[in-house]
């Protein structure tokens, strides 16, 4: 439930800002009669993530039976590396976000190509979309299973319904507040996901017999915290807890974060330059 609260709460206000960012401009350029473009940009952008939502759940069948394990790796390790990259990408250019969507605003406007604000809020909103699906997907390969579907849906749809009541307060009088701490500690908390994603694709190679576990298991603390309790699957969600982790897991989960480090570092560098 936490997991799936914190990836959709950080992704709606994402989403949330870039519809505000362009609803707010518009109005002080005194073209608030061009809202509706940008209404049926984010409208159709969150129908067009629910189809691909629906898409990948039809893939997942398709794979059910035809390497399952690979198919779920796959799943896992691109969720890895797209997670990651949002996380090092927001980073860095958190700031430039604003002046870009208004000068792409502008310019579509004096073109008069207002087909062109529906599609800057069509790209923002169905990219977070995407990036939901598939953060989504790889939470619940690795976060153990949940006795009800209730927990994740219903922090789900409480990280949507915050994200965007933080975002409405936001752009009604509250734009003087910093929403960097809030993006960084998610940030960290959402680094931590992704390492656990990465172990568990590892994970899920080791059973198949693609990477040999090298030791197997390192310890066993099922008895103490199991992945099958309520407790264990917010570990496994959120920190990639493993009761019986192999080896190879292990190592690939310490690398994961000195590797992302160098990640972060070598972006600051190259934007300094």
């Amino acid at each position: 439930m936490l997991g799936t609260f914190i990836i959709t709460w950080r992704e709606t206000i994402e989403a949330a800002l870039i519809v505000g960012i362009l609803l707010t401009y518009l109005n002080k350029i005194g073209q608030s009669r061009q809202f509706r473009f940008v209404y049926w940009g984010a409208f159709w952008a969150v129908v067009a993530s629910l189809v691909f939502a629906g898409f990948s759940n039809y893939l997942a069948v398709f794979f059910k039976d035809i390497g399952q394990d690979i198919f779920e790796a796959a799943i896992l390790f691109l969720a890895t590396v797209v997670l990651t990259h949002m996380v090092v990408w927001m980073h860095h250019n958190a700031r430039e976000i604003k002046g870009e969507l208004q000068q792409q605003a502008e310019l579509a406007i004096s073109k008069n190509r207002l087909w062109a604000l529906a599609t800057l809020a069509f790209v923002g909103v169905f990219r977070e979309g995407v990036e939901t699906v598939l953060f989504l997907w790889g939470l619940f390969l690795q976060g153990g299973s949940f006795e009800s579907i209730a927990p994740p849906v219903t922090g789900g749809l409480t990280g949507i319904g915050l994200g965007v009541l933080m975002t409405w307060l936001f752009f009604k009088g509250f734009g003087h507040l910093d929403l960097r701490p809030f993006f960084r500690v998610s940030g960290i908390i959402l680094i931590f996901m992704a390492a656990g994603m990465l172990s568990s694709g590892i994970g899920k190679l080791v059973t198949v017999g693609l990477v040999p576990p090298l030791i197997e298991p390192v310890w066993n603390t099922s008895w103490l915290l199991s992945e099958r309790s309520f407790i264990g699957s917010l570990m496994a969600g959120i920190f990639g807890y493993r009761s019986s982790p192999s080896l190879v897991q292990m190592i690939f989960y310490l690398l994961y974060f000195p590797i992302t480090i160098l990640w972060l570092r070598r972006q600051r560098h190259d934007l300094a330059q």
